[in-house]
């Protein structure tokens, strides 16, 4: 291609792509759900070619680039105007913690383990399950967090206490005992089991995750959600 060819297919791209993100609406880069993330890797490297590459006509690029931008605009609308596709669509928010209670199969369904979870929670200054109130997996990947009411009112007295460990700490997971976790707070499974039998748990099956506390207490969730799915 001639220099003249490539600035014009620059300079062409460029403004078809202004054009066209104007027309679809802007979203931050952590907003996009997946449809329009894929739609804009799409239009990107549509776009790389329309500039660079010499077997691409620049009236396929542009149509190209058109009609991606109508497609997506179609189904954004398609979205507003219907629940229904708008859940096949974008998909939906996942509770994963309610009133307390952690939901084993929503993070299934999230495809999320409990270690990914614990990561997400401590990217919101959070550092225990049991500090939280509701936990809502959003469409575009983000976690909403709702604080138990327990740690907002220890907030605005400046609730202190002992620290017994330096940082809630769970010990199991998935329903298996994590030793590594157990031996960093020197602890060992017969504690543990000690523990659970003053909670009246007999069988570690039985739960889905424990958490020692910084106050030695400890936080346990049961292998089953006991809590009823509310309608969506």
């Amino acid at each position: 291609m001639s220099l003249n060819e490539v600035l014009f297919r620059v300079i062409c791209s460029f403004f078809v792509l202004f054009i066209l993100t104007r027309l679809m609406g802007k979203k931050e880069i952590s907003q996009l759900d997946v449809f329009t993330f894929i739609t804009a890797i799409t239009i990107g490297n549509i776009a790389a070619s329309l500039t660079t590459s010499k077997t691409l006509d620049i009236e396929d690029g542009i149509t190209g680039l058109v009609g991606w931008a109508v497609l997506t605009i179609i189904m954004g609308y398609i979205s507003l105007k219907s629940k229904s596709a708008r859940r096949l669509i974008l998909g939906e928010p996942i509770i994963l913690i309610r009133q307390g209670k952690i939901m084993e199969n929503a993070l299934k369904k999230a495809k999320l383990d409990t270690e990914q979870f614990q990561g997400m929670l401590r990217s919101e200054n959070i550092y225990s399950f049991k500090d939280v109130e509701y936990a809502i997996f959003e469409i575009d990947g983000s976690l909403s967090v709702m604080k138990t009411k327990d740690v907002k009112t220890k907030k605005n007295k400046a609730w202190k206490k002992t620290l017994v460990f330096p940082t809630s700490t769970a010990v199991i997971t998935d329903g298996e005992v994590n030793e590594d976790a157990l031996s960093d707070l020197n602890l060992d499974k017969k504690w543990l089991n000690a523990q659970l039998e003053r909670a009246g748990i007999h069988s570690i099956s039985d739960v889905f995750l424990v958490e020692v506390q910084t106050d030695g207490s400890l936080y346990i969730d049961y292998r089953e959600d006991q809590l009823n799915e509310v309608e969506k």
